[in-house]
């Protein structure tokens, strides 16, 4: 795994470079980058968590944390494609949800937590500027339910969108590591049974088909490093394919050359192996 490390520390620090390259310091301000600027800088200190896990071979949380790690590019590369609108959607589903924050509460076998505001819900409603009643509005069903997602379209649904505008580089390599990551890490965040078989290597083999526990337990350790590591190499393509899309949509020189690089060294890992 230590050329996986290697090679995924170098796309992290070429990360963390476009991202000062777009940065309002850089280039001053947008509103593109007013959204995807925070969600970029959090998921470079997520890079590196996994790059800190792999290095104390902490396999399973490494494992668990590329799915919002991936979760992230792909919301970054659909607001990129999706330009203003979907900056403005982010940006209204966040203004309602902080406002509607103020209310929550939970009942459980008549264990209340309650918030204060929530007994001066109309005095805040009628003091709320007409921006943000659209904005709720906007974020409540017919019924006057709450809507939970800042945008209607799934996730495959966005890689088509993201492929589709950035080409058919981007759209094979986020598709490769979406279908790697998505289905089988989701079982493994949330510790089910099956994600647990998937995550020790109990689903390719049955633990009555080993002579002891010595045998069962080298071959454990070892699929769990060999799924370590494949997932590093998707977590690497991931931020590959992220330069790629924000380099095509800023269209500066130095997003160019951190791209180049991070193009380079995918190539050298790859003839790593020959």
């Amino acid at each position: 795994m230590n050329i996986e490390v290697e090679h995924l520390r170098v796309q992290a620090d070429l990360f963390k470079d476009t991202v000062h390259a777009i940065s309002a310091s850089t280039i001053g301000f947008s509103e593109l980058t007013s959204v995807i600027g925070p969600i970029l800088v959090l998921n470079e200190t997520t890079l590196r968590s996994i790059l800190l896990l792999a290095e104390n071979n902490h396999h399973r949380d490494l494992v668990i944390l590329s799915r919002p790690f991936l979760e992230s590019v792909i919301n970054v590369g659909f607001i990129c494609a999706e330009g203003d609108k979907a900056v403005i959607a982010s940006k209204k589903y966040a203004y309602q949800k902080g406002y509607r924050d103020l209310f929550r509460g939970i009942d459980l076998n008549d264990f209340k937590i309650k918030s204060g505001f929530s007994e001066f819900v109309s005095e805040f409603e009628k003091a709320a500027p007409k921006e943000m009643k659209e904005a709720l509005s906007e974020f409540t069903t017919k019924k006057g339910k709450e809507i939970m997602e800042w945008t209607p379209e799934n996730t495959k649904t966005k890689l088509e969108l993201i492929g589709k505008t950035y080409g058919t580089y981007v759209n094979a390599l986020l598709s490769f590591a979406f279908f790697s990551i998505y289905r089988d890490v989701s079982e493994i965040i949330h510790n089910s049974y099956y994600g647990a078989r998937i995550y020790l290597g109990m689903q390719q083999k049955d633990m009555t088909s080993f002579k002891n526990s010595t045998e069962a337990a080298e071959y454990f350790g070892e699929h769990q490093k060999k799924l370590a590591t494949f997932i590093l190499q998707q977590v690497n393509i991931s931020v590959n394919a992220l330069l790629n899309i924000l380099n095509q949509k800023f269209g500066l020189d130095t997003t160019k050359e951190i791209f180049e690089k991070s193009n380079k060294s995918l190539v050298e890992y790859a003839n790593s192996f020959k």
